[in-house]
């Protein structure tokens, strides 16, 4: 990758959300990142008024890009034909926005490391890279949660074309065939990265459909481990019972139900890179805007974990999540927006 483009302030993460987002969204990464696609840049840029319009004309065209339509698992989308160019310069422009890099966390004391949950390999990353950063002194954590949902592998292994990439597929190089859900997962990589018995304590209901009402189940798992720290793994409810629950609602289920945020507390969330500025959007608009906390995002991995674990990352997967990233800042930036003029 021979181009390079400065970083623009991750919006959420500096002094004024507004201008953030109005400068992450006409930086010369993600204008050239339209152009080499043939898109208008032109139409990133002009007055406050308008931004949520031209957050409307970015998010036009990603879907001609994105080879993930319908909200469909990632897993299962195709590869999009393009240039060296084009490859070398989405390379370049998904770096600048922050969807590749691994930066370390801006502070040492934090009151709540989150880490999201997601596929195999998210449900064992996630945890593994939080607990190198905790049990090497990186960071302190006054308790430690992995958020996630009930989400069945086996309903997202069908539409995946590589046996090989197919959730049973990893889980069994892994020595774990047993990992079904998301939920299961996520606790068993948890345990594992934190050297965590048995839970203290078990909360949660179980759907009367699990198969077709599957967001009506939910579950915390409390555990303790030696040194004190408090670990708990939660699979949040969903607004609609057909569906597992999002993102923003994993957010609101551990600030409505798990905690009692206080004004000027410090979460890390932990996640992997390329999906960084998509959940930290929605983490300030979910938990920092209306709870007045600190919101810190990164992404990382340890470099030693197994080779199932591991996952390259195409342009067309960074194009794909850009898509979804545009989604977040459009909600974060009607938000910030609205508080703007109550304000």
């Amino acid at each position: 990758m021979s181009t390079r483009f400065p970083r623009p302030t991750l919006p959420g993460s500096g002094k004024d959300l507004i201008s953030d987002i109005d400068a992450y969204l006409a930086s010369d990464a993600m204008r050239a990142l339209v152009a080499a696609f043939h898109g208008d840049p032109d139409g990133l840029s002009g007055p406050a008024a308008a931004l949520t319009e031209r957050i409307d004309r970015l998010y036009e065209f990603t879907a001609t890009v994105s080879t993930r339509l319908e909200d469909k698992e990632r897993n299962t989308a195709d590869e999009l034909p393009m240039t060296p160019d084009q490859a070398d310069t989405t390379l370049a422009a998904v770096t600048a926005l922050g969807m590749r890099d691994e930066l370390p966390p801006r502070h040492r004391e934090y009151d709540h490391v989150l880490m999201l949950g997601g596929l195999v390999r998210a449900c064992f990353n996630r945890p593994a890279y939080a607990a190198r950063l905790v049990d090497d002194g990186v960071v302190t954590a006054g308790a430690v949660t992995a958020l996630g949902g009930h989400r069945d592998f086996e309903a997202s292994d069908k539409s995946v074309k590589d046996p090989n990439e197919r959730e049973a597929a990893i889980s069994e190089r892994l020595g774990h065939p047993e990992l079904t859900d998301e939920y299961k997962a996520l606790d068993l990589g948890t345990r594992l990265a934190f050297g965590l018995g048995d839970p203290e304590h078990v909360e949660g209901e179980e759907s009367p459909d699990p198969e077709n009402l599957p967001g009506l189940t939910w579950g915390v798992r409390h555990y303790r481990r030696g040194d004190g720290l408090s670990v708990r793994v939660a699979a949040a409810p969903s607004g609609d019972p057909k569906r597992r629950a999002h993102t923003g609602e994993t957010y609101a289920f551990f600030a409505e139900r798990m905690t009692s945020l206080k004004p000027g507390a410090r979460l890390l969330l932990v996640t992997t890179p390329i999906y960084a500025p998509m959940q930290h959007f929605t983490a300030v608009r979910m938990l920092a805007l209306p709870y007045d906390v600190e919101v810190e995002t990164i992404g990382g991995d340890v470099p030693d974990r197994a080779p199932a674990l591991r996952q390259p990352f195409t342009p067309t997967k960074y194009l794909n999540d850009l898509r979804t990233t545009v989604r977040a800042l459009r909600a974060l930036a009607e938000d910030a927006l609205a508080r703007d003029e109550l304000g």
